[in-house]
């Protein structure tokens, strides 16, 4: 009696099942969400998915075409001005009562939280109508929202161990969320891809979807200095903004620098691999590539970030797992990061660093979230 209660159980899941994933606009955020979705998808194909959050419309970074959504107001309400915050709560108020109605209409069966106050209202409304959560936190330091919110969690996805004792509620161990997981690029195959030579030592600059605009600049007047040492490079340069694309690629061909320039990259995979070393910012879903890929990394945390996250980021890839360097923007002198790139890219030093990401990566099982979230349904 039991097995035909829980078929049918399974059966009615199947017809019905309602995921809500609630993330923000910025790329750290909706690159994995969406890599979660599609992954949802392909193994549930029953699963109605609806993104939920603040900046989804306009983001340039999420599929509105392939996922339904659910926009709301909201803001972060750490602000210097009085006046500010109180507008920031009103907003968050105002996000939280349409989910609240929106989640009455739609019955939902889960809500995965990716983190950000532009999740809260959502994540709140779901504790206000007794919904699941599964929070995802990809940081080393947890951001405010997912260690408010882990205590009504039914769990906590991390990616790195040391999140857990900022968190309340369970943690588990999962990989980040990525797109084509399962595709295999040989390192000739993408460099190839950017039409780059095979066998040069080659460098990707990247600063993601924040914090391009000083590493673009640090590097740029970084460049002479690698240049004079000698040994030929090329380059991959994600530049965030069209504007930039022009100009840099002026700048390396005047340079006889053979490089691939573009303002985004919609098949990241194929640059991480075709890297020797990488200049970046910290978020985790940069980690997260930089671990896959066992790239080496010069690590320049985004100065802006909420309570320094990237810094603590950084440190743990640097410190923790010697995978790379990390150098901190404010005072960072050009020549500083020309002296690094130099030391790493031409002296020999990265193999031990890729040694050391390649044994994080296998060291311990860590399950995937989406299948992590299909068994909490």
């Amino acid at each position: 009696m039991s097995g035909f209660v829980k078929q049918n159980a399974m059966k009615r899941k199947k017809e019905k099942v309602h995921i809500i994933i609630a993330s923000g606009g910025t790329g750290g955020h909706l690159f994995p969400a969406q890599a979660l979705a599609l992954e949802i998808l392909q193994k549930a194909p029953y699963t109605h998915i609806t993104f939920v959050g603040a900046g989804l419309k306009k983001s340039a970074y999420f599929k509105k075409d392939l996922f339904a959504f659910f926009e709301i107001k909201s803001e972060t309400p750490i602000k210097k001005r009085p006046l500010k915050r109180i507008k920031a709560w009103l907003l968050i108020l105002q996000g939280f009562l349409r989910c609240v109605k929106f989640f009455k209409k739609t019955a939902p069966n889960l809500i995965v939280g990716f983190g950000s106050y532009h999740t809260f209202p959502a994540l709140c409304a779901a504790r206000a109508k007794k919904i699941p959560i599964v929070l995802f936190e990809p940081n080393v330091f947890p951001g405010k929202v997912n260690r408010f919110c882990s205590r009504w969690a039914k769990l906590s996805a991390i990616q790195f161990l040391q999140a857990a004792k900022y968190l309340q509620g369970k943690p588990c161990p999962v990989q980040m969320p990525r797109f084509n997981r399962q595709k295999t690029i040989t390192q000739k195959q993408a460099r190839s891809y950017f039409h780059l030579d095979p066998e040069k030592v080659t460098l990707l600059v990247f600063g993601g979807s924040q914090g391009s605009a000083s590493i673009n600049s640090l590097f740029c007047n970084a460049l002479t200095s690698i240049i004079a040492y000698g040994n030929p490079f090329q380059v991959i340069h994600i530049v965030g903004r069209d504007k930039s694309i022009g100009y840099f690629q002026d700048l390396y061909e005047k340079e006889h620098i053979l490089a691939y320039v573009n303002s985004f990259e919609k098949n990241m995979e194929y640059a991480w691999r075709a890297a020797d070393l990488t200049i970046s910012r910290a978020g985790g879903a940069t980690l997260a590539e930089i671990i896959e890929f066992m790239l080496p990394a010069i690590l320049i945390p985004y100065p802006l970030g909420s309570e320094n996250h990237q810094e603590k980021n950084a440190l743990y890839i640097a410190d923790e797992i010697r995978g790379g360097v990390i150098l901190r923007e404010e005072g960072l002198h050009p020549s500083m990061l020309a002296e690094i790139v130099i030391d790493l890219l031409f002296k020999e030093k990265l193999h031990p660093m890729k040694k050391a990401l390649s044994s994080f990566k296998e060291d311990g099982y860590k399950q995937q979230l989406c299948s992590l979230v299909l068994e909490n349904i």
